[in-house]
């Protein structure tokens, strides 16, 4: 399967992008894209991923097309993966970055016949992996490592780090508004993710309708965002404040519906990267894990922490959380009344 942007262009040489784990650790890949596209303008940039990230592909101005490897987790799958390279063949690339450390990882490039292929040197590569990176345990966030790649100096040789982007064309934006069951927004909207991938990282959905209710009781419309996992959190936040439940629509529309945000408030998720790479002010909910190493590196992104040293999310009060949105709206108010 391949996803490609509309009207694209056909380039001569092309690169390529191996990504890895969630939908966050992908979209940490479109920070790679942009620095590859400074150091080698005019080059195509296509993308290897796990479906459905392969669905944000047509937002991300800096990639042409996407490919997907949907092997099941724990399972080798040779013959999908002769078949993958046997298409990657066709396009004829000249590199390719393995931006994860695994063998499995670096063996369709190679199968693919791909000249340079780039990574670190991980799990027994010696051979896969035949532009070597080196000094990864040297970095402390991850968007830093995977955008170390893009140079042969490492993270020095990247310049000033540029976080993700992805964007939504405004007609497009528009259109999809004026398609929505109820309208399009009448109000400031203030969108909800209280999903994650891992029950650690998770706030209670209390404190999310709790700042449902500050938000509604000001004239704010809110949206919960997220999955089919996510419906039961939308229902007890929706028995709180009247809400828009997008917790059953594609991926692709979660992209509209954070272009159509004000602002967002979110776990450390792929929602919350998402939501930086299109630049929506955001607040972020870190316990176990942290900002400056895990989340997104966008500016428009700050964080929320437990006090102290704890990294229980359950320490983290509402009102400290509605006090960290107010003041993210006031930072980029100029921009959003533009």
């Amino acid at each position: 399967m391949v996803t490609a942007r509309p009207g694209q262009s056909k380039v001569q040489e092309a690169f390529l992008i191996v990504g890895f784990g969630g939908i966050g650790d992908h979209v940490r890949c479109f920070a790679l894209a942009r620095h590859i596209a400074a150091q080698h303008p005019g080059v195509a940039i296509d993308f290897l991923c796990r479906s459905p990230t392969d669905r944000l592909v047509p937002f991300v101005p800096d990639l042409r097309a996407a490919f997907v490897d949907d092997t099941p987790h724990r399972q080798f799958g040779l013959r999908a993966k002769l078949d993958l390279a046997a298409r990657l063949r066709e396009q004829r690339y000249r590199r390719v970055y393995v931006v994860s450390r695994t063998l499995k990882s670096a063996l369709v490039p190679f199968l693919a016949g791909i000249p340079e292929r780039v990574g670190w040197l991980g799990e027994g590569r010696v051979g896969l992996i035949n532009r070597p990176r080196f000094g990864e345990r040297g970095l402390h966030g991850e968007t830093e490592k995977v955008c170390a790649l893009a140079s042969s100096k490492g993270l020095a040789g990247c310049g000033p780090l540029m976080p993700p982007r992805m964007a939504v064309a405004p007609d497009l934006l528009v259109r999809w508004q004026m398609d929505l069951p109820d309208g399009p927004p009448a109000a400031s909207v203030l969108a909800l993710a209280p999903g994650a991938y891992n029950d650690k990282r998770l706030w209670p959905v209390e404190r999310f309708a709790a700042v449902a209710r500050a938000f509604a009781a000001e004239g704010w419309e809110v949206w919960v965002l997220g999955g089919p996992q996510e419906r039961e959190m939308a229902r007890l936040i929706a028995a709180a404040v009247p809400v828009r439940d997008f917790t059953l629509t594609p991926l692709e529309d979660a992209v509209f519906q954070l272009a159509s945000a004000t602002l967002f408030l979110g776990n450390d998720s792929g929602m919350l990267h998402i939501a930086g790479a299109l630049g929506v002010p955001s607040v972020g909910l870190f316990g176990p894990t942290a900002l400056e190493v895990t989340g997104p590196r966008n500016p428009e992104v700050a964080g929320v922490r437990p006090p102290g040293q704890d990294i229980d999310l359950r320490q983290i009060g509402s009102a400290c959380v509605i006090d960290a949105l107010a003041e993210q709206y006031y930072r980029f108010r100029p921009a959003l009344l533009a």
